[in-house]
């Protein structure tokens, strides 16, 4: 990411929520308002049909898994959210939210629940100018909490919002690991677990190394990670599932899922007429932090 700008894989990223929304015919996720997210010139794109398809149906063809992946992974952490919300979490905390809209869309969530986007401050600004001149209003229970997770712990960055720590909350992360390095990854999870309330929810996405997919299935990643070097934010951070497992309940997690690219198409893309489904290496991984243990368990 350049200084000062948001990121561009950010708005490619709302681009294909946007395109999903207003040209397919059976919606994995649904954002109204991923369109009005974008830049300008995304925006003349799938503001027209026909360019909307010259555009993604076929000179981006190849990113469909990607924009697939994109999908899958918002409708995995707000169906993992509605259920939390359901038990009583009160505290939605949105990590590197880049361009995400849940805030603007969160009709029939508890009155009570209080969103907090983190993020690095040149996209938290950029998403905040693009919503100004679109007036668009923001949210009373948002705030937005500025934070370079390279140079900046996470609960760092919090404290200087109204994150109640003694209260658990769902923290989503999602479509960032993949441009940090794998210690920073660590950094921010034991970051989470020695400072967030047990019984709280994290749902993160990751990719594999490339020597764990099969070569026939590497293609999409392949574009993804062409495209990514030459906007600036190379993919630099694959994690091995069984020693990422191993160091996140180290730090106090437990697992409640690790779905793979196989299950997330048979749970969010089967029987599809347009053959969109995520690509291989891309996992999307629920954690709970357990509570300490009561006097006389075990």
């Amino acid at each position: 990411m350049k200084s000062g700008q948001g990121s561009r894989t950010a708005d490619g990223a709302a681009a294909f929520r946007a395109s999903h929304y207003l040209y397919a015919q059976d919606r994995v996720f649904e954002d109204p308002f991923a369109m009005a997210m974008t830049s300008k010139g995304w925006r003349a794109v799938l503001s027209n049909r026909v360019a909307n398809g010259l555009v993604f149906g076929w000179l981006l063809r190849g990113m469909a898994p990607v924009a697939a992946q994109v999908l899958a992974r918002s409708r995995f952490a707000e169906d993992v959210l509605a259920t939390s919300v359901k038990s009583g979490i009160q505290q939605y905390v949105i990590v590197g939210a880049g361009l995400d809209s849940y805030a603007l869309r969160q009709r029939g969530a508890s009155a009570a629940l209080r969103i907090f986007e983190l993020d690095h401050p040149a996209t938290q600004s950029s998403k905040r100018r693009r919503l100004s001149s679109l007036g668009v209003a923001l949210p009373r229970n948002l705030e937005f909490v500025a934070v370079d997770f390279e140079r900046q712990e996470l609960f760092a960055a919090l404290q200087a919002s109204s994150y109640r720590a003694d209260r658990p909350a769902v923290f989503s992360w999602l479509g960032t690991t993949h441009y940090l390095t794998p210690q920073a990854t660590l950094g921010t999870l034991r970051s989470i677990a020695q400072h967030a309330a047990p019984a709280s929810e994290v749902v993160v996405d990751y990719s594999l190394p490339k020597d764990l997919i099969a070569r026939n299935q590497r293609t999409a990643l392949a574009w993804l990670s062409m495209l990514a070097a030459r906007l600036g934010e190379p993919i630099i951070g694959p994690l091995i599932p069984d020693e990422l497992h191993a160091q996140v309940e180290s730090l106090g997690f437990e697992i409640v899922e690790d779905i793979s690219a196989d299950e997330q198409a048979l749970r969010y893309f089967a029987n599809r007429a347009d053959g969109l489904a995520p690509p291989a290496g891309c996992q999307l991984l629920h954690l709970r932090l357990r509570r300490p243990a009561t006097a006389g368990s075990g």
